[in-house]
């Protein structure tokens, strides 16, 4: 998956083997901050992926600055 600029510029990146295998972890099973469940979202693999989304819009927006 990626989250790119109108120009092509890719911001944000993850593999989907790897998002798939994350999101089928359980968040004990997890050491580091891989992944943090979102408050309002319970399904693993929603929350996680709007952490990427959110990863990708703090990374994109300085870009888009003119």
């Amino acid at each position: 998956m990626m989250i790119c600029l109108p120009n092509g510029t890719v911001v944000h990146h993850i593999n989907a083997n790897y998002f798939l295998d994350i999101t089928a972890l359980k968040p004990e099973d997890v050491e580091s901050n891989v992944f943090r469940f979102s408050s309002t979202f319970e399904d693993p693999s929603t929350a996680t992926y709007l952490r990427f989304l959110q990863e990708g819009l703090r990374r994109g927006l300085p870009l888009l600055q003119p």
